[in-house]
Order: C-alpha cells, then structure tokens, then sequence
C-alpha cells in the first residue's frame, strides 16, 4: 500500500513538471496575448494556442534556466540555482503573473460562475461587428452634441444682434464682442461637424 502510494505520488510529480515545463506557462501567455476566443484563428484557434503554448513554455524554461544560471554558485549549497525548485518555482511566478494579466484582459469569461466579481470581457477586436457599431454609436452621439451646441450659438447670435438694435452704443459694443465670440465658436463647431460627418460617411459606404 505504501509502495502504491508512493508510486502515485512519484507520477503525480512527473506529470505536473511536464505540464508545467511544457505547457502551463506558454499556453497562459498565449492567453493573456490572445484573449478572445478565435482572435488567433476561427477555425483552428484551439489548435494554435495549444501549439503556441507548448513552444512558448520550452522557450519559458530555457529562458528561465539562463537567468538562474547566470546568478552563479550558491553560497549556501556550492551547487548552481539551475535546481528542479527553483525552475518549478520561476516557472509557477511566471504562469500566476501571466494568468492575472489574461484574466485581466478577460480571457477567462467563464470565472464569473466562481464569482461575479471576477467576470471580465476581452475588449473588441478592430474590425468586429459590435466595435464598429460602438464607434457608430459614439460618432452619433458627438454629432447630436455637437448640433445641439451649434443651436445655441445661433440663437446666441440672434439675440446679440437683436439687443445690438435696441442698446445704446456703449451696450452694442459688448453685444457685437459677445456675437462675433459666437460666430467664432459656430465657425469651429461646424468644422468638427463637416469632419465627423465626412468620416462617418466614408465608414458606411
């Protein structure tokens, strides 16, 4: 009984170092690099970050086994850092800081059935439907402000003219300052709203 324990555990041990050597730390920078499901490929995007995953985690481990090697003797052991700890513990650094960061960025959706705190959506990619829609959304918005503004200056205008022709010449002075402020503004204002519209334009069509 004890021998078949101890024979768990050993392969228990194995395979969590080949996981951690081969696949952990990669696939999860993947993630956090990716993290919208399809965004490396629509068909195959499983495939790839496995494939990428595996790669990047040999890379990972070499890497990380240069930097302990370049710290030189421990004092301590008279042995290199190059030992099974230290590489299993740079290796688990690495992948809880690439998981926070992909989490982060919201590769993992599915968390908010642990908690609805952790939920986190990955941001739109450039060209999708809903990114596109949103910038729509917000290009409109601007335009409606921006035409509820040039309404005020006109009616801003009218009224510094109108008083203009009932004030005395002292009082005309600050109304023509205020209307030619105004036009000003209005000059500015509809400007932006040729731009916006031209650019809104060229998107749609």
């Amino acid at each position: 009984m004890v021998d078949l324990l101890a024979d768990a555990v050993a392969t228990a041990r194995v395979v969590g170092a080949l996981v951690l050597i081969f696949f952990l730390p990669g696939f999860l920078l993947v993630n956090a690099l990716y993290p919208r499901r399809g965004e490396l490929d629509r068909e195959y995007d499983g495939l790839y970050r496995l494939t990428l995953g595996i790669v990047l985690s040999i890379a990972l481990t070499v890497l990380w086994s240069f930097f302990l090697n370049s710290l030189g003797v421990n004092p301590v052991t008279d042995l290199g850092f190059v030992v099974d700890v230290n590489i299993a513990a740079g290796l688990l650094g690495l992948a809880g800081v690439f998981f926070a960061i992909g989490w982060w960025r919201g590769a993992y959706p599915r968390l908010a059935r642990v908690h609805p705190a952790l939920a986190r959506m990955p941001p739109p990619a450039a060209g999708d439907l809903f990114a596109a829609e949103d910038r729509d959304h917000k290009v409109r918005l601007r335009l409606l402000e921006l035409a509820t503004e040039r309404e005020r200056l006109r009616r801003e205008i009218r009224d510094a003219e109108r008083r203009m022709r009932l004030q005395s010449s002292d009082a005309q002075a600050h109304y023509e300052r205020a209307r030619d402020k105004a036009r000003a503004r209005l000059k500015a204002l509809e400007e932006e709203l040729r731009k916006l519209e031209e650019e809104r334009a060229a998107e749609l069509y």
